[in-house]
């Protein structure tokens, strides 16, 4: 009988399945992105870390889950609306993004060491930080180490749509209608406004957007929140 047991499985997605189970999506070191049914009234929140054990009777099946919670983000957010919504907003992004049963062990640890920065006040930045981690683990990493036009790559500002290359201030600027803002802080060790953070955002989001279609709702509330820090 195939089984496992991940100790530090983050609950993606919990789906209702009749009147007392769930079918679960959670995201393990060992498995990546794995579903199962998980037999009771109530699925732990999502962004919940747990042991996770699966059993199934054939290895392809979609098996049961037995859970033991060990530390649940959600309900320590819930006067912290920003924050909240960028936990479901990842747990939602990963959901979509990760094929099924794959490991992405790097990954996996770098969720969870963004998970203990999300009480962090730069926690916007380390969230776009984990969109490009994101892309770069799906096998869409974006170049930020030099201009793709051979201009200076001490002064990156755009980024092309097409390439995912970086382009100088200089080369970029005649065609920058065309470009994608590349703020500072992704590539320099620099503060980041709501501006770069929002600047930040849509360029992650292009791409995801790309790989994806459509990205989760929690993120269209992430943007509405940036925006009123920088009208405010």
């Amino acid at each position: 009988m195939p089984e496992f047991i991940s100790k530090d499985a983050l609950v993606l997605n919990a789906k209702p399945l009749g009147e007392a189970a769930f079918i679960i999506s959670i995201f393990t070191s060992e498995h990546g992105r794995h579903m199962g049914v998980l037999k009771k009234k109530h699925p732990p929140e999502i962004g919940t870390l747990c042991q996770a054990t699966w059993k199934a009777r054939l290895a392809d099946q979609l098996g049961t889950f037995y859970l033991e919670e060990t530390k649940s983000y959600a309900p320590l957010l819930l006067d912290d609306m920003p924050r909240l919504n960028v936990l479901s907003n990842l747990c939602a992004m990963l959901d979509k993004a990760l094929p099924e049963r794959q490991s992405y062990s790097e990954l996996h640890s770098q969720t969870l060491d963004f998970l203990t920065m999300l009480s962090q006040e730069d926690f916007y930045e380390n969230y776009v930080r984990f969109e490009l981690m994101l892309l770069s683990s799906l096998g869409f990493a974006l170049d930020m180490t030099e201009c793709a036009g051979g201009g200076d790559k001490n002064d990156l500002a755009y980024i092309s749509p097409k390439t995912g290359r970086a382009v100088s201030r200089e080369k970029g600027h005649p065609y920058r209608d065309k470009l994608l803002k590349l703020p500072r802080f992704l590539w320099q060790n620099v503060t980041a406004t709501p501006e770069d953070i929002t600047d930040g955002l849509a360029l992650t989001g292009h791409f995801l957007m790309a790989h994806l279609g459509t990205l989760p709702t929690a993120r269209t509330r992430i943007l509405q929140d940036l925006l009123r820090r920088k009208n405010g």
